[in-house]
């Protein structure tokens, strides 16, 4: 039986000819996207197993972490690419933190425990793994300059989603009230745009539209994926509802964010004043302009972000040395 369930794990990676074969990915979904080879290339690109012959195995949390045990790779890294506390995904609640072959667990909690490091997803979205400081400085910028904002040329909202999780049908009930509201996603599609006119490139896309709607698919401290930061890269008020409405305080200023409430049976009551001040925002381009040009990062952003880069670098180092 143990021999059947390493022949299945084995069979679960993901390898891309002329890359480097010791960093393979497990438990990941059949159709990866570029981004779940971040790591691999981050690894790869800041030449971090150069003097070293192990071997690494990359986990995401899509498979049976019993399979985790099974794998004969010298160093094992989980990525936490959902919130875990999610009754779906029961079996990664505790991070893995009971499997002690893990060297290295990756996710969104802020907490402080042996072999774990806070790395949230959507720097993995935003900034390719080679990323250098002054390429993050000059993001920062690029996202806080107001020439990023326009009124005129844009439509009303845009609503990118798959799936009716954590109160979505109910807000996007509350916003279409303002206007129409464009949905590219399976979730209430209404347009092709995304696709026919924009290659699935969504930072181009949004740059057609002042809000853009993005609640997280469930809310718990600290889980922010990389909806919030396409939208302000986009230059859109961010529409926003997703780790207790405080996402990422070192990094975002708040005050240059629409927070709305969002739970399963909510009423308009609870976000009639939000969407008077959206309605507001959206009828009057003086009153647009001035809310939308607010920095929407921390004056610290570029140097918290680089942080984040540097942390993980010395860890991997650390395990590979």
């Amino acid at each position: 039986m143990r021999y059947l369930l390493v022949v299945y794990h084995q069979l679960q990676h993901y390898y891309v000819p002329q890359q480097q074969s010791n960093v393979l990915l497990y438990n990941y979904v059949t159709n990866p996207v570029p981004q779940d080879f971040w790591l691999r290339d981050f690894i790869v690109s800041r030449h971090l197993l150069d003097k070293s012959n192990k071997r690494v195995a990359v986990f995401s949390i899509f498979g049976n972490k019993t399979m985790i045990r099974f794998n004969r790779a010298d160093i094992k890294i989980l990525i936490a690419r959902e919130n875990v506390h999610r009754d779906n995904w029961r079996d990664y609640d505790n991070l893995c933190n009971d499997l002690q072959c893990l060297n290295l667990r990756l996710g969104f909690d802020y907490k402080d425990e042996p072999g774990y490091m806070r790395f949230p997803l959507w720097i993995m979205w935003t900034f390719p793994p080679n990323v250098t400081y002054q390429q993050i400085k000059e993001w920062c910028d690029q996202v806080n300059n107001p020439k990023n904002m326009s009124y005129k040329e844009r439509r009303f909202c845009s609503f990118l989603c798959s799936h009716a999780d954590f109160g979505r049908e109910e807000i996007y009930e509350q916003v279409s009230t303002i206007d129409k509201v464009d949905c590219d996603g399976k979730l209430f599609h209404n347009s092709d745009d995304l696709k026919t006119k924009y290659s699935d490139d969504k930072v181009a896309y949004l740059r057609q539209y002042r809000f853009n709607l993005t609640p997280e698919n469930s809310d718990a401290e600290g889980y922010v994926t990389e909806k919030l930061f396409e939208a302000i890269s986009a230059g859109c008020i961010p529409i926003y509802s997703g780790s207790g409405n405080n996402p990422e305080p070192e990094v975002i200023n708040k005050d240059a964010v629409c927070f709305v409430k969002m739970y399963d049976g909510m009423g308009i009551d609870d976000n009639r004043l939000i969407l008077e001040k959206i309605r507001e925002l959206n009828e009057s381009e003086e009153a647009y302009l001035s809310f939308a040009r607010q920095p929407r990062l921390k004056p610290e952003a570029a140097d918290v972000i680089w942080g984040y880069i540097v942390d993980l670098e010395k860890r991997l180092e650390n395990l590979f040395h």
